[in-house]
């Protein structure tokens, strides 16, 4: 064999080197490929239970904190409701029978001074009125510009009947008049805010009180409360 011949096979068998697979880092990489899935499906083994005990507990944790949570209280409308008729304008040639009239306020009009009284009437049936006469009496037209008497039929309820003043009334507005069961000796009115008016007794008409009361005008009672219980000592 020539020195020429001799490089040349010196330089196919180094490049067959070079092109040969390392077999031996084929098998290993193989295998590291197999065994992962392996590794992946064990720990699939243990995540998903534990995942379900996590919810279970999250549930569990939710349900406790609903349960032991105190419920919000919504404070309660105090009293009853006042369900009363609504007054009604009648002239007074028709009315008869008419009591003793109990004196409820004084309040300057559009002509005169007036002066407002509670007063009740049998005819045309039982009602309770509320006038206004002049404190000084005119010849004529004293009555301009008052709705006198405004008569609201009776109820069988613990109050009566009632009437709350207003602009051009026989009572003036910011005033309330109440007949009230002869059994009741504290009233308390509310109005849709829940504002309270303290009511006071300023007589009688046959058995029953007359209670007069300061109230929000445009915003009149309509809820009440009758001898309300003491606050226990220390409250």
């Amino acid at each position: 064999m020539t020195d020429l011949e001799r490089e040349l096979a010196e330089t196919l068998r180094e490049q067959a080197g070079k092109v040969t697979p390392n077999l031996d880092a084929a098998w290993a990489e193989q295998q590291r490929r197999q065994r992962r899935p392996q590794r992946r499906r064990r720990a699939s083994v243990w995540i998903a239970p534990l995942a379900a005990v996590l919810v279970v507990l999250t549930s569990v944790l939710v349900v406790t904190r609903v349960a032991t949570s105190p419920t919000p209280v919504t404070p309660a409308t105090p009293g009853q409701e006042l369900r009363l008729a609504k007054p009604e304008y009648i002239s007074p040639m028709i009315l008869g029978g008419m009591g003793e009239p109990v004196a409820l306020t004084d309040f300057v009009g559009q002509t005169d001074t007036w002066a407002s009284y509670a007063v009740s009437a049998k005819m045309p049936g039982n009602l309770f009125c509320v006038e206004a006469l002049p404190k000084k009496p005119t010849p004529a037209g004293s009555q301009y510009g008052i709705e006198s008497p405004s008569c609201v039929r009776l109820s069988t309820g613990t109050v009566r009947a009632g009437y709350v003043g207003k602009t051009g009334g026989p009572l003036p507005a910011g005033k309330a008049v109440y007949l009230v069961d002869p059994a009741v000796r504290q009233l308390r009115l509310y109005d849709a805010a829940g504002d309270l008016s303290q009511a006071k007794v300023v007589g009688t008409l046959g058995r029953d009180r007359v209670f007069l009361a300061d109230v929000k005008p445009g915003s009149p009672p309509v809820r009440f409360e009758v001898n309300p219980t003491p606050a226990p000592p220390g409250r």
